[in-house]
């Protein structure tokens, strides 16, 4: 594995731990965006903007066409499909994600006071996301650590909600 196989990943783990360690830091509904829970958010989105930048340089040579050519080919080969749409749904995820920590950094009350719906969707999609990227198209290390992140934040989560109730 050369530099930039290394840069990617390394980015791509920072991205997923600043993720995983956001979550980690909630304490219920209440307190949804402590100040360590929105440093790791920022700090994951950081590391996803990075090695996004890293997978085209180092991997496409900046090309738009060779990053879904890339893109189609992992997803025949891992489902019988051949199709490039995941590409356009991780520009989707590093949009969505960008959107929610600028609201955040500048109108916090009212990021705080969104409707729960809004939160779920966000987090369901960021969720699959990543799911997908250690579970379904990850190595042997992420599938590993997704699934850990499932398990270790699905109870956590539980505990959380068994805690308000």
């Amino acid at each position: 594995m050369d530099g930039g196989d290394w840069a990617i990943r390394l980015t791509a783990f920072l991205a997923f731990a600043g993720y995983v360690l956001a979550l980690a830091s909630c304490r219920g509904r209440e307190r949804r965006d402590t100040p360590s829970g929105t440093a790791w958010w920022a700090l994951g989105l950081a590391a996803l903007l990075v090695h996004m930048a890293c997978a085209f340089h180092f991997s496409h040579g900046w090309s738009h066409a060779r990053a879904l050519a890339a893109t189609a080919s992992q997803t025949a080969e891992l489902t019988g499909i051949d199709t490039g749409v995941g590409l356009y749904l991780n520009y989707a995820f590093a949009v969505v994600w960008l959107a929610d920590a600028t609201w955040l950094r500048l109108a916090k009350r009212s990021h705080e006071k969104r409707p729960a719906w809004m939160g779920a969707v966000l987090h369901g999609f960021i969720a699959f996301m990543w799911f997908n990227a250690t579970v379904v198209f990850g190595s042997p290390w992420g599938r590993a650590a997704g699934w850990a992140a499932v398990v270790g934040l699905g109870g956590w989560f539980a505990l959380q909600r068994r805690r308000t109730l």
